[in-house]
């Protein structure tokens, strides 16, 4: 029976499998005193003594990896803040937390920028302002990145590529999404999985938003790919729903042991990574060190199946039929009211002129694509395209 690191091939072979992450860092923060509010990225810088507590704590409880309380460290989420410097920022805030898990993870977060056309960011802007946190985090010691808490197929592909240009360390990431799988920008789990796939991350999945029994459902859909793509699951989620007190505080409605619980489950269906988020704490951890370590792989994974044709958008997953591709559609002014054969459209880009309708148009068709072309605008369209495109060579 081949081992866990050998199905999951992307994963770095010398991190643990399963892995146990961190639990909340803003819910805990302001147990230890933070105001409701108030940035914790200045607070820590203030406190340092608080997340260091915390952080022994998740230590203590078994964590093998720790995030750095950098979560909106990016320069605009600092910006609004009125804070600047965020080279000095990141690497303070992170020489934190390196050296005191086996495991650091640089943690990032959304920009709370749009991209075009559906904003004024463009695709470069956004990946340079995560290269400058990556590089930072990177400079501070940390073993891989996080990006989590991501509501934006597109920002987290900028994300990605932007960590990329400054390392070579794993990055992995987490979406936040609604009840059905689905993002606030509307795009579904499978399409982030295996559009981020295509980047090269190492671990994917959720964080945030739901309880561990609502993850668990959302993630076993994923399990198949996962599998077929290389890359384990990551569940981190709140300790239930949360629940305002009078005083205007949060309770979340399942205790350490409830919400431990839900373990046996996520390991046996797959799912290795596992943490918690909001409202979680070092005894929550505790009780999933404790379910790790008596879970024994049993092999029960569903076969992988290829990959290689498999086409999406954001919202839309199919498999190309590259044995019935008939001639493709030129990518002119006519692509948007493009009606394919199938449920894919296959589509030539030639040239520049071409490259440029395709990414313009593209936000906006409905359906996954095939390209051929030129090689060179074909790597321009598909380093901004937000999904997979299957190439057709020769």
């Amino acid at each position: 029976m081949p081992t866990l690191h050998e199905i999951f091939h992307r994963f770095p072979k010398d991190f643990p499998l399963p892995m146990l992450l961190d639990g909340s860092t803003g819910t805990s923060l302001m147990r230890c005193g933070m105001p409701n509010g108030a940035c914790p990225e200045s607070w820590v810088r203030e406190h340092p003594d608080a997340i260091q507590k915390i952080q022994r704590g998740y230590v203590d409880a078994g964590s093998d990896a720790l995030y750095t309380p950098t979560f909106g460290a990016n320069s605009p989420t600092l910006r609004r803040n009125h804070l600047d410097g965020a080279d000095r920022i990141n690497r303070e805030l992170a020489e934190l937390t390196v050296g005191r898990a086996r495991l650091t993870g640089g943690d990032m977060s959304p920009t709370g920028l749009f991209i075009e056309p559906f904003g004024d960011a463009t695709f470069d802007e956004v990946a340079g302002i995560y290269a400058e946190q990556a590089s930072a985090l990177d400079a501070a010691g940390v073993d891989f990145f996080i990006v989590e808490t991501n509501i934006s197929l597109q920002e987290v592909r900028a994300a990605v590529t932007g960590i990329k240009q400054v390392s070579s360390k794993p990055v992995f990431v987490t979406m936040t999404v609604d009840d059905h799988g689905r993002t606030l920008s509307g795009d579904r789990l499978d399409c982030c999985l295996v559009a981020l796939a295509e980047l090269g991350i190492s671990a994917f999945g959720t964080n945030c938003s739901q309880g561990p029994d609502k993850m668990l459902e959302l993630l076993r859909g994923l399990t198949q790919l996962s599998v077929s793509l290389g890359i384990p699951l990551i569940a981190k989620p709140n300790a239930g729903m949360p629940h305002e007190a009078p005083d205007g505080s949060r309770h979340f409605d399942l205790d350490a042991e409830s919400f431990a619980g839900f373990a046996p489950e996520f390991l046996a269906s797959g799912i290795y990574i596992l943490g918690g988020c909001c409202g979680t704490d070092d005894e929550y951890i505790a009780r999933l060190r404790t379910a790790i370590d008596r879970f024994e792989t049993t092999g029960d994974l569903p076969a992988p199946i290829g990959t290689a044709t498999l086409a999406c958008t954001n919202r839309t997953l199919v498999t190309v039929d590259t044995s019935a591709l008939g001639e493709p559609v030129l990518a002119d002014d006519d692509l948007a009211d493009a009606e394919p054969d199938d449920d894919w459209l296959y589509v030539s880009i030639p040239d520049a002129d071409a490259a440029d309708c395709f990414i313009e148009y593209a936000p906006t068709l409905p359906y996954p694509c095939a390209v051929t072309g030129d090689k060179t605008e074909i790597e321009r369209v598909k380093r901004l395209y937000n999904g997979r495109l299957v190439v057709i060579t020769g």
